[in-house]
């Protein structure tokens, strides 16, 4: 029987808006699942849904990386223990990549800067 705290599913979405015609790849992954790799040109949004885990040890982390990698940033887009901590229980997350760094949306201000190669 599944838990009804972990029955619904969850979406993530990575949302490029960096400036006109840049590009980004994002690949993310979870201990079980290697989502792949996604090229995306601004507009574009990589999203996946899935289920937590009964333990409540979910984990799911993008690398994200500009054009011939001249610049990458990584990120926790869904860590489990950050919703014990009393984080906003959304079922709906998205995450932007912006010129400046990576933004939780609807949040002014970025929470991780790019990092130069």
């Amino acid at each position: 029987m599944v838990s009804p705290s972990t029955s619904y599913r969850l979406q993530i979405n990575v949302l490029n808006q960096l400036s006109k015609g840049r590009k980004i790849t994002v690949r993310c992954e979870s201990k079980d699942d290697d989502l792949g790799s996604r090229r995306l040109v601004n507009g574009d949004v990589y999203s996946w849904s899935f289920s937590r885990n009964i333990f409540g040890t979910t984990l799911f982390w993008c690398d994200v990386a500009t054009a011939r990698s001249k610049k990458h940033l990584s990120f926790n887009a869904y860590d489990e223990s950050q919703r014990k901590k009393g984080l906003p229980k959304l079922h709906e997350l998205t995450w932007e990549i912006k010129d400046d760094g990576l933004y939780f949306a609807g949040f002014p201000m970025p929470i991780a800067p790019w990092v130069s190669e």
